[in-house]
């Protein structure tokens, strides 16, 4: 890492030095590497600020959608890929899993009772 960080500065020394030439006093080598970290700092930080601004819009759009005759009522991570799901199409419940890419129903549980488990995850 050190050895790296000084062939690093060795190259970009000749480059600076004859650039404050060209320019006279201007700022020093501290003054430009902070600005450049600085500037990636900023840019780092809007990057992450859109990146999960976006994820938790989609999520709360996800979460809003009653809309329709389907709705997932329960979910259970089973650990690995593995999935089941309480779905509620039409008032019927269906217990359905999930792994692999693969999906199958495990059991009908009938006509929903209106047992008060709505919107549980």
């Amino acid at each position: 890492m050190r050895t790296s960080v000084c062939v690093l500065f060795l190259m970009l020394s000749p480059a600076v030095a004859s650039a404050q030439r060209a320019v006279g006093d201007g700022p020093g080598l501290a003054v430009l590497l902070g600005q450049a970290l600085l500037s990636l700092a900023v840019v780092v930080g809007i990057i992450y600020l859109v990146y999960f601004g976006l994820r938790r819009l989609d999520s709360r759009r996800f979460a809003e959608d009653g809309e329709g005759p389907m709705r997932v009522v329960q979910t259970k991570h089973l650990g690995g890929d593995r999935w089941l799901y309480l779905v509620e199409i039409d008032g019927r419940r269906i217990v359905i899993g999930a792994a692999s890419g693969q999906i199958a129903r495990v059991a009908e549980l009938g006509e929903s009772g209106g047992t008060g488990d709505d919107g549980e995850q």
